[in-house]
């Protein structure tokens, strides 16, 4: 996958006669989609994210940009040299997981029911919710 990508960089030609060198002009702005690597290269979608994601771990790729696939987005990614400073376990970057819900996969959410008191204050008493004492003295004289 790495030769695929270093296929798709645009290289130029500069410096004076004798003393050219070539220099990539697009090392920061690099997209190859799931589709393109499909199609074209016969990469399976899986294959392409797990290689892409092996590249970001080890340094030689970036991420620019990062698309999505319900934003009708490409990735952009760029090149690295990260990996010249890389040892086995080291991690670069790794790709966002996105919070996407998809359709019918929506996670289930638990309703628990609890045995709670409706009153907030169990002990207090109901004279005071009532309005206090005015209350207690009208029901003494109906009672008289």
């Amino acid at each position: 996958m790495l030769i695929l990508i270093l296929g798709k960089r645009h290289m130029k030609l500069t410096g004076r006669k004798g003393k050219e060198k070539w220099i990539c002009t697009n090392s920061d702005s690099i997209s190859f989609t799931y589709i393109e690597a499909q199609k074209k290269y016969g990469v399976s979608k899986k294959r392409f994210s797990r290689a892409v994601d092996q590249l970001l771990e080890k340094g030689f790729l970036t991420i620019v940009h990062q698309g999505g696939a319900y934003k009708q987005d490409k990735s952009v990614y760029g090149l690295s040299d990260n990996w010249l400073i890389w040892y086995p376990g080291m991690v670069f970057e790794k790709r966002k997981s996105s919070d996407v819900e998809r359709g019918y996969c929506k996670p289930k959410k638990k309703v628990t029911v609890i045995n709670a008191p409706i009153h907030t204050v169990i002990n207090a008493p109901i004279d005071s919710y009532l309005g206090g004492h005015k209350r207690t003295h009208r029901k003494r004289r109906k009672a008289l």
